[in-house]
C-alpha cells in the first residue's frame, strides 16, 4: 500500500469515528478530511473542489429550495393534517390498518417529489398525538412512516438524494444522468409492494411500546384535586364540552358542583 494510500485510508476512518462520536457537525468532519488530504498532497486543488461542481450537490442544495417553498406555501402541513385523525366525539376511530394506510400512502406519496425528512417530522405529532389519545402504542405507526419515506423515495429521481449522487457519479463516468422518472420502473412496483406489505405484516409483527414518559404517567400516584371556578373566568357557566376539559391529558374531571348540585362528567 502507498503512502497515499494509506493517508486516505487513515482520513476515512478518522472522519467517520467523528462523524459518529457526533462531536462536530458533518459538514466541519468531512472538509477537514478533504484539507487534509490537500495540504498532505493526496489530491490537488482540481480534486478537491471537484464536489462544489457537480450536478448532484447542486441538485441537492436546490431540493433545500424546494422543501422551504413547501414548507411556506403549507404543502407539508397539509400532509400532516391528511394523516392527523378526525378528533370529533362522533368520529369513529379507524381500524389499525385503515389507519397505516391513511400513514404511508400519502407519505409515500408526497416523498417521491419531496425531502424525505420534513415529511416524517410533520408527521410524527398529529401520530403521536392520536395514538395517545385513543390509547393506541405510536410505536406501531412511527416506523412505518418512515418506511414508506424510504420506499416513496425510490420513484424518482429526486426522491432521495442518494439518487441524484448516483447519478451524478454515471454522469461523471461517462455513461449519462438517470432521467426523472428512469428508476421509477423498479421503484414504483417496490414502493407499492411496500405498502401492501407494511399494511399485511405491520399489525402482526410490530410490537406495542410505550415511551418513558407513558411508564412513568402509569406508575404515578394518584390523587383528587378541587378547583374553584371564579365569575368571569373563561370556562364558567359552559358545557364540559365547550370548556374543552374532556378527554384531558394525565387529567379526567369526576363532577363538577354547582350551587350546591353535582353534575357527572359522563
Amino acid at each position: 500500500m502507498s503512502l497515499d494510500a494509506a493517508l486516505t485510508l487513515a482520513v476515512i476512518l478518522v472522519v467517520l469515528a467523528v462523524l459518529v462520536a457526533d462531536r462536530v457537525s458533518p459538514a466541519f468532519a468531512v472538509l477537514g478530511g478533504t484539507v487534509f488530504l490537500l495540504v498532505a498532497g493526496v489530491i490537488d486543488a482540481d480534486d478537491a473542489f471537484a464536489g462544489f461542481s457537480n450536478s448532484a450537490p447542486l441538485t441537492v442544495a436546490a431540493l433545500y429550495v424546494v422543501a422551504a417553498a413547501a414548507a411556506r406555501t403549507r404543502v407539508v402541513e397539509t400532509l400532516a393534517s391528511r394523516i392527523a385523525f378526525a378528533a370529533r366525539p362522533d368520529a369513529r376511530e379507524p381500524s389499525e390498518r385503515a389507519a397505516l394506510a391513511r400513514i404511508v400512502v400519502p407519505t409515500a406519496s408526497a416523498s417521491a417529489f419531496l425531502n424525505n425528512t420534513p415529511i416524517v417530522a410533520m408527521g410524527i405529532p398529529p401520530i403521536l398525538s392520536w395514538a395517545r389519545r385513543t390509547g393506541r402504542s405510536p410505536s406501531r405507526y412511527l416506523m412505518p412512516l418512515s418506511f414508506a419515506a424510504v420506499a416513496g423515495g425510490t420513484v424518482t429521481l429526486i426522491g432521495t438524494s442518494t439518487n441524484l449522487v448516483v447519478s451524478g457519479l454515471m454522469e461523471d463516468a461517462g455513461i449519462g444522468s438517470m432521467g426523472f422518472f428512469e428508476i421509477g420502473a423498479v421503484g414504483l412496483p417496490f414502493a407499492v409492494l411496500s405498502v401492501l406489505v407494511m399494511l399485511i405484516v405491520t399489525p402482526r409483527l410490530l410490537p406495542d411500546r410505550r415511551a418513558p414518559s407513558e411508564d412513568a404517567a402509569s406508575d404515578a400516584r394518584e390523587f383528587t384535586l378541587e378547583m374553584i371556578v371564579e365569575a368571569g373566568a373563561a370556562i364558567a357557566g359552559r358545557s364540559i364540552a365547550d370548556a374543552g376539559l374532556r378527554s384531558l391529558q394525565g387529567v379526567y374531571l369526576v363532577e363538577i358542583e354547582r350551587d350546591g348540585r353535582r353534575i357527572s362528567s359522563v
